[in-house]
């Protein structure tokens, strides 16, 4: 392909301005679509609607960061303008009910290509934990998994940003808790992980009248076999009102930062191997001072019979998923497979959170958010 690749960014909030960003910083030409993009002042080559884009210069891929309510109207919209169109699309994928929508619509473009952004499954610190497990433990099995994603985001909430009232708080950073657990477990175990349960009496959430979910605490619990020595406990704790907000499902403690921070984010995994605890910070992460170490900087520690260590890892995921997604969607090889499986897990317990208290059908104003501590 002659000259830069072109990528279109359609939506341009947050995940948008971040795909431009980075798409630039990597030398490819952008063009960008949203309502509000024509007159804003860019540079870049905009327009209003996927339509309306110029036809100047070919679009090599399209990266859809609109809302998930309007994933799968701007696929169609795509797929309409260009049949054979690459398409890197932002998780999640679509909406709980979405996903045969999606899938019959890919059926019926079968030139055209789809990646879902999935960018901590391609993160480099997960496997480097898993080296380190490895050559520190290698005679014990894991025994248990917990990962934890948690910020408090009442305030864009309020503002009107990332409000999800289809999935509640797994919407957020479920999927993203997932991806980092599937770089633990052997294929087989996640498979079934992701397809089995979730058993309700498992599961601790914190309903909310508005916002359907505000936390979540999901334990479980892998027998032996598909590819596992032995049982491994699995905790996935997340919540999107901070980490003491009084609510159902308090985080647990191994969830809790113990040194002051600037940021309400956390971002975690921790792997107990025997006698072996590895725990591995993922940005932002934040010196015993409260000081923030660089962005993109990753830090795993290891306690145990070798006393403690620990390595800082400097690495961004979602540069590496955007050009893992470009790579698959521009490659030689074969047409990459739509892999809802985590979807439906998400889509399942967003399910159980609705059975006792449905969420209304209009957004939340800041006079019902649960107030900051």
């Amino acid at each position: 392909m002659p000259g830069r690749p072109h990528v279109c960014v359609v939506g341009h909030g947050v995940a948008g301005r971040l795909h431009r960003q980075l798409l630039d910083a990597m030398g490819i030409s952008v063009s960008v679509v949203d309502p509000t993009a024509p007159g804003c002042g860019t540079p870049l080559p905009t327009a209003a609607t996927v339509a309306e884009l110029s036809t100047d210069r070919p679009v090599d891929v399209w990266s859809v960061c609109t809302p998930t309510a309007g994933h799968v109207q701007t696929v169609a919209a795509v797929l309409a303008r260009d049949p054979e169109a690459r398409i890197l699309l932002e998780k999640p994928a679509c909406r709980s009910w979405e996903g045969p929508e999606l899938t019959a619509l890919l059926g019926a473009y079968d030139r055209a290509r789809l990646v879902v952004m999935n960018q901590y499954a391609h993160a480099k610190a997960p496997a480097i934990l898993e080296a380190v497990r490895a050559e520190f433990a290698p005679r014990h099995p894991v025994a248990a998994i917990r990962v934890a994603f948690c910020k408090d985001r009442r305030e864009d909430i309020a503002a009107g940003r990332f409000v999800d009232l289809d999935y509640g708080v797994f919407g957020y950073e479920w999927l993203h808790m997932l991806a980092v657990l599937g770089g633990f477990l052997p294929a087989r175990a996640f498979d079934h992980y992701l397809l089995a349960g979730p058993e309700p009496q498992a599961v601790r959430i914190a309903r909310d009248p508005h916002l359907v979910s505000t936390a979540a605490h999901d334990t479980t619990t892998l027998s032996a076999g598909a590819g596992l020595a032995g049982e491994v406990e699995v905790e996935l704790y997340s919540t999107i009102v901070g980490p003491d907000a009084p609510h159902a499902a308090p985080a647990p403690s191994w969830a809790r930062r113990t040194a002051p921070a600037a940021d309400s984010r956390l971002r975690l995994a921790r792997i107990e191997a025997g006698p072996v605890l590895l725990t591995l910070e993922l940005d932002p992460v934040f010196l015993p001072n409260g000081t923030r170490l660089p962005r993109n900087t990753h830090r795993l520690t290891m306690d145990g019979p070798h006393g403690h260590r620990e390595w800082l890892i400097p690495d961004s995921p979602m540069d590496n998923a955007l050009r893992h997604g470009i790579a698959a969607l521009l490659g030689p090889g074969p047409r990459p497979a739509l892999d809802l499986r985590s979807l439906d897990r998400i889509g399942r317990l967003a399910e159980l959170a609705r059975t006792e208290r449905p969420a209304p059908s209009s957004p939340p104003t800041p006079a019902a958010l649960p107030t900051r501590l």
